[in-house]
């Protein structure tokens, strides 16, 4: 049998494509749970950077859980995972991207830094189950 440049063309394409999986790049819903001491975290933000080349996203966390849509959500891959809970102190600070004169309620992170700027919470994503990704949060170590 006699292969030419246009057999060899289709035959790559016909088993380049049947070998892809489309949806390892396509957006998926992700959610969970989040919970401090074994309480669920009333109200934050929940946020995934991705870390193998996926697509990061961030959510609201309400009444102790998360629920990212698919049109929002992250591919496949490994993904480093902050969580933030934002606390007000009372207090009137200047606001900065305001106008003159312009202020606003001052916050402060109340979880530790190790589950948001220095988190070590990392996730393995496959779109593939349909897994919730819960977290367990504790404030001592």
């Amino acid at each position: 049998m006699r292969f030419n440049l246009w057999s060899f063309t289709l035959l790559a394409i016909t088993f380049g494509f049947s070998g892809c999986s489309p949806s390892l790049d396509k957006r998926t819903r992700i959610h969970g749970t989040v919970t401090l001491d074994g309480s669920s975290l009333t109200a934050g933000k929940i946020r995934l950077f991705a870390l193998t080349g996926g697509v990061g996203t961030d959510g609201a966390i309400v009444n102790g859980a998360y629920d990212i849509p698919a049109d929002r959500g992250v591919t496949a891959g490994s993904y480093r995972v902050e969580i933030s809970v934002e606390r007000s102190t009372g207090r009137k600070v200047p606001d900065r991207d305001g106008e003159a004169g312009a202020m606003k309620d001052e916050t402060v992170e109340s979880i530790p830094a190790r589950y948001n700027k220095d988190s070590t919470l990392k996730i393995d994503f496959d779109p593939s189950i349909d897994k919730a990704h819960d977290f367990d949060l504790k404030s001592k170590p």
